[in-house]
């Protein structure tokens, strides 16, 4: 499955959870460590089942992205301006 794919994916399930569990202005993961927003529980859960993947397996993928970006030299992502 390419990563446009998981984007696009993702895009429409973070405001479909937001409203399911109530817009809270909640910060997807607080510094202070108090947890995740329910909202983002809730898009991994949408995730995972988009992947047919484990929760583990679904972190790791999501890990990974930065690793990747990073040595591949794009430390953002790309826009659709910039694709060619």
């Amino acid at each position: 499955m390419s990563m446009s794919k998981i984007s696009r994916f993702t895009s429409e399930a973070v405001p479909v959870a937001k409203n399911a569990v109530g817009e809270r202005g909640e910060v997807a993961a607080p510094e202070e460590g108090s947890g995740f927003a329910d909202y983002a529980v809730v898009s991994l859960h949408c995730l995972r089942v988009y992947l047919k993947k484990s929760y583990r397996e679904s972190l790791d993928l999501l890990s990974e992205m930065p690793k990747i970006l990073g040595r591949s030299g794009l430390r953002r992502p790309i826009s659709r301006n910039t694709r060619r």
